[in-house]
C-alpha cells in the first residue's frame, strides 16, 4: 500500500512540474539581447546572389539603425522580380534579430 501511495505522489509531483514548465513564460536573454526587432527591405543586383545579398544587407542595416547591438538573427527573402534576360534580380528580405534596447 505504501508503494502505491509513493507512486501516486511521484505522478502528481511530476504532473505539477510539467504543467509549471509548460506555462512559465520564456526567460529573457541573460546577456541583455531581449528586444526583438525586424525590418523589411528591397535589394537588387545583376545576379541572383548579388540581389539576394543586397536585400539581406539592407534589411540588416535597417534593424541595426534602430537596435544598436543585435545578434545574427534570421533572414527570409522572396524573389519579387527577375528580368527576362536574367540581368536584374530584385528581392524583398526581412531580417529578424534580438537586440539590446
Amino acid at each position: 500500500m505504501r508503494r502505491v501511495t509513493r507512486l501516486r505522489r511521484l505522478g502528481l509531483v511530476s504532473a505539477v512540474v510539467a504543467a509549471g514548465l509548460a506555462t512559465a513564460p520564456v526567460a529573457a536573454h541573460a546577456d541583455g539581447y531581449d528586444t526583438p526587432r525586424s525590418a523589411t527591405a528591397v535589394g537588387a543586383g545583376s545576379t541572383y546572389a548579388a540581389g539576394l545579398a543586397a536585400a539581406h544587407q539592407r534589411s540588416r542595416a535597417a534593424v541595426l539603425a534602430v537596435g544598436h547591438d543585435c545578434d545574427a538573427g534570421t533572414y527570409s527573402a522572396m524573389l519579387t522580380y527577375a528580368s527576362p534576360g536574367g540581368g536584374t534580380w530584385v528581392f524583398q528580405s526581412t531580417h529578424t534579430a534580438m537586440c539590446v534596447d
